[in-house]
């Protein structure tokens, strides 16, 4: 707990975001390799021990593992982080408008029709907006938080980020309760607006704020809205983490959802003070070119490029903390 307070109280945290439902190794070990040699202090990943082994040998091979933490992410049912897409063959026409939509190239053709490798989706639902024939759904691959947690307590996290997205209020605490019987150190909480309003929303965080002595809080703006570099894409992120603020809730308070280079920036020009911000799928964009080669780590140039573009962005969020 020491290390997340120090980065929370004086650092600020640079979070990675490389996806509650991705399970692509060799993305996740290059993602964390890349930006914690760009200084990011946080990686948040899926809740399974060979996508924990693989962040920490990314972050091993930069040689941060002293200043860079681990968060695995569980959560509700509802909650479309650990969904994946589905094709219904029946409707499928093979027409591959699903294919250059997806940002994790998740979507691919084989025997002339459309796959998709469930470990590399993220449950964005890109594709399944895309899609004219209506033949993408999701589903949940879904275990309890607790059953999610369960198996990992004796491994080396540093955070656990509860992904709160429900309409059953009583069920996220119960849940909550469930989590925090097993696992005492830092919890996250993460929300967004998609299933309470807001007076429900600062009513929950309330009454989970009274159990806690420490938590952070994370905004969810629009959650997996990323990969645009404006304003306008991070302005939800913003906008919840001022609804929390005005809450008088006493909270370490991180921005997502929509988040870019401009969320500290904005936030700062609105007088919303933050203690973080984590990056999904911008971050996880403006490196896929480079991280995608199979030589990665064997070529020097690749990595040289990718830890650039990091350190870049980087900058960039710190410079309006």
């Amino acid at each position: 707990m020491n290390k997340l307070t120090n980065i929370l109280n004086n650092n600020k945290c640079l979070k990675l975001i490389c996806g509650a439902g991705n399970e692509n190794l060799k993305e996740i070990e290059k993602l964390a390799y890349v930006y914690s040699k760009a200084g990011f202090n946080m990686i948040d990943i899926s809740a399974k021990i060979e996508v924990i082994n693989a962040a920490k040998k990314g972050i091993k091979q930069a040689g941060k593992e002293d200043n860079v933490l681990i968060c695995i992410s569980v959560g509700m049912q509802e909650d479309v982080h650990l969904s994946k897409a589905v094709i219904n063959k029946q409707k499928c026409t093979n027409c591959s408008s699903c294919i250059n939509i997806c940002p994790q190239g998740a979507i691919y053709i084989e025997d002339a029709k459309v796959q998709i490798n469930e470990k590399n989706c993220i449950g964005c639902i890109k594709c399944v907006d895309k899609c004219p024939y209506e033949a993408i759904i999701t589903e949940h691959k879904y275990k309890t938080p607790y059953g999610m947690l369960l198996p990992l307590i004796s491994e080396d996290i540093d955070c656990v980020e509860f992904h709160c997205t429900s309409s059953d209020k009583q069920a996220i605490l119960d849940a909550y309760s469930r989590i925090k019987s097993i696992y005492n150190e830092v919890l996250s909480i993460c929300l967004d607006r998609s299933k309470l309003g807001d007076d429900e929303l600062i009513e929950l965080i309330k009454t989970m704020r009274l159990k806690e002595d420490f938590m952070i809080l994370q905004a969810d703006g629009k959650p997996m809205s990323g990969g645009k570099d404006d304003y306008k894409s991070t302005l939800q992120a913003v906008a919840f983490g001022e609804l929390i603020r005005n809450s008088g809730l006493n909270v370490f308070l991180i921005l997502s959802g929509g988040t870019n280079s401009k969320t500290t920036k904005l936030a700062k020009e609105c007088n919303v003070d933050i203690d973080g911000v984590a990056l999904g799928s911008y971050a996880r964009k403006l490196v896929k070119d480079y991280i995608s080669a199979d030589d990665f780590f064997e070529n020097e140039e690749l990595q040289r490029l990718a830890v650039n573009k990091a350190e870049e962005l980087a900058l960039c969020l710190k410079e309006y903390f």
